[in-house]
């Protein structure tokens, strides 16, 4: 398969950049806004609302884009996909993520939105949506340092093997 050149390796170096930071940013920013403590059903709700709004136009299409334009590293330049111990690291890390983050995490959150929606106060005090909302804060800032960790290693490529 035809490999990219220099100035096409730059571009997707741009993107996957680009959708990387999506990614980080909307995560972190879901810990932050989950770490708010809600005065009134109605906040809870909101804070419980951005969270979703966030997830779904930084987090969600910064994975997938991310992910994507991994694929395209693999196939179309000579990093490959398994060549190095620190990118089998940044798969393993990047697929638990985005594999936590669809089956659990989210639909935690959506769990407890329809909970505020529906009963606003009282979610105030719901033991689902207190559990829901400090495992999601905790998931958060998890997944924030693990993506945090990625970055650095994708800089630092670590466990490199030493030329003799």
């Amino acid at each position: 398969m035809e490999k990219l050149d220099t100035s096409g390796v730059k571009i997707l170096k741009i993107f996957h950049l680009i959708f990387s930071m999506m990614w980080v940013v909307g995560v972190m920013a879901m810990a932050v806004i989950s770490l708010q403590k809600a005065q009134s059903g109605d906040e809870l709700y909101m804070i419980l609302r951005i969270s979703r709004v966030i997830d779904d136009t930084l987090v969600i299409p910064g994975a997938v884009s991310t992910v994507i334009t991994a694929i395209v590293y693999g196939v179309f330049t000579n990093w490959g996909f398994f060549k190095h111990k620190w990118m089998i690291v940044k798969w393993v890390l990047s697929l638990l993520i985005i594999i936590a983050g669809t089956f659990y995490f989210s639909p935690l959150l959506d769990n407890s939105l329809e909970i505020a929606n529906t009963t606003r106060d009282a979610a105030l005090n719901n033991p689902e949506v207190l559990r829901g909302s400090r495992i999601s804060a905790l998931g958060a800032l998890v997944q924030g340092g693990l993506l945090i960790f990625a970055i650095v290693i994708s800089v630092e490529k670590p466990w490199k093997a030493k030329r003799k």
